[in-house]
């Protein structure tokens, strides 16, 4: 079974990134892989607002547990991949350390700035992920 690889972040443009995902995962019976970076930045603002490591965690699972509910009410199994750093980076580096068949981002994503300059993270992944990238508006 092959893996369709889904940068999400918790936006309106990952929810529609993931709607593309799970046509592809249909048409091709894969999984799904939801891949969360945390930034410094992300990090920090997070634990200024929060009660704990606890509630960090459980208020980022619930910024994307839209993306898990409709994943599960498709029927489409998927691994949710959480990890640290710079999130070109970081999803670069992870859409290219297996073999995916797609690789689907949102456009734009929750960082204002970085929206700014024409989505970066997507722009970075279709340039150097191996896999076919399709960037979903």
């Amino acid at each position: 079974m092959g893996k369709v690889f889904l940068a999400a972040d918790g936006s309106a443009h990952s929810k529609r990134a993931l709607e593309k995902a799970i046509q592809l995962a249909k048409a091709s019976n894969a999984s799904i892989d939801i891949v969360h970076v945390i930034s410094a930045k992300e990090s920090k603002e997070a634990a200024l607002n929060s009660t704990g490591k606890i509630d960090l965690e459980t208020k980022r699972k619930q910024m994307l547990k839209p993306l898990f509910d409709l994943t599960e009410a498709e029927g489409i199994p998927y691994e949710y991949i959480e990890l640290r750093g710079e999130p070109d980076v970081e999803l670069v580096k992870y859409a290219n350390h297996e073999p995916y068949e797609y690789v689907v981002v949102g456009s734009r994503g929750l960082n204002t700035f970085q929206e700014f300059v024409l989505g970066s993270v997507s722009h970075k992944l279709a340039k150097r992920a191996l896999a076919p990238v399709i960037i979903v508006k």
